[in-house]
């Protein structure tokens, strides 16, 4: 009896780190694009598991939202605890209907009691990662991300978008309105370093956040805006040297 007041007790008092990851499956992310999607998110849940072991105060979540001809959460799942998170990888194939994929995200940024996965008091900004290697098929995700804009939790979010070897403005521009200014997007010139670039945004963050109590704040907190920025400093240093870092 008394394990059972002390294991509620402790599921109750850990904050929970949500980590979304939209991922972009088109045709065009075929061969060594989707080899280190699938090599990066493999890493970042061994890493994320190591970390919650260490910290008694927070528990991390994943959300994998892919999105080609349309956007599903992988294996019907909306979100999963990294320590029973079961991950095959993913294949690419049709195209790019972001519309899809971010009414999914605007469809789990909600309360638990209302439908969502963040929790009902409380709680730890999320962080979304959005990879695409190409701009959206159709113009209609511009009406899908007025929403997500007027979502709280969005407001709040540390969001980086990573543009995989392109360089266009059309989806720099697309990348930047997802991001606003709570983020960054990295432009990733070279395909082979794409896993360590993903590990660097997601696992440090990850790590930043789990580790100091003024990163956990609740998402009405005027301070998560100012907490973003130091963390983008952060981030943006440990991508200075990308292509030398070793994790």
């Amino acid at each position: 009896m008394v394990e059972e007041i002390i294991m509620q007790y402790e599921r109750i008092s850990k904050e929970r780190l949500n980590i979304i990851l939209l991922i972009d499956t088109s045709k065009s992310m075929q061969g060594e694009r989707i080899k280190q999607v699938n090599n990066a998110i493999k890493d970042i849940q061994n890493y994320l598991i190591d970390l919650q072991d260490e910290n008694a105060n927070i528990d991390f979540f994943l959300t994998l939202i892919t999105f080609s001809t349309d956007a599903s959460f992988y294996n019907n799942v909306r979100c999963e605890n990294v320590l029973t998170f079961k991950y095959n990888g993913i294949k690419a194939a049709g195209w790019s209907n972001l519309e899809a994929a971010y009414s999914c995200l605007n469809s789990v940024l909600k309360k638990e009691k209302n439908g969502g996965i963040m929790p009902d008091f409380g709680g730890v900004a999320p962080i979304i990662l959005l990879l695409t290697d190409g701009h959206p098929t159709t113009n209609h995700y511009k009406d899908e991300l007025a929403g997500l804009k007027n979502n709280s939790w969005f407001k709040v979010a540390l969001r980086y978008g990573v543009a995989i070897e392109l360089d266009d403005n059309k989806t720099l521009k697309v990348l930047h309105d997802f991001v606003g200014a709570n983020g960054d997007v990295i432009k990733c010139i070279d395909s082979s370093i794409l896993k360590t670039i993903i590990k660097i945004i997601v696992l440090t963050a990850s790590k930043v956040k789990s580790t100091s109590t003024n990163i956990s704040v609740n998402y009405q907190n005027r301070n998560s805006l100012t907490v973003n920025q130091e963390m983008k400093q952060i981030i943006a240093e440990a991508l200075v040297d990308v292509e030398s870092w070793e994790w």
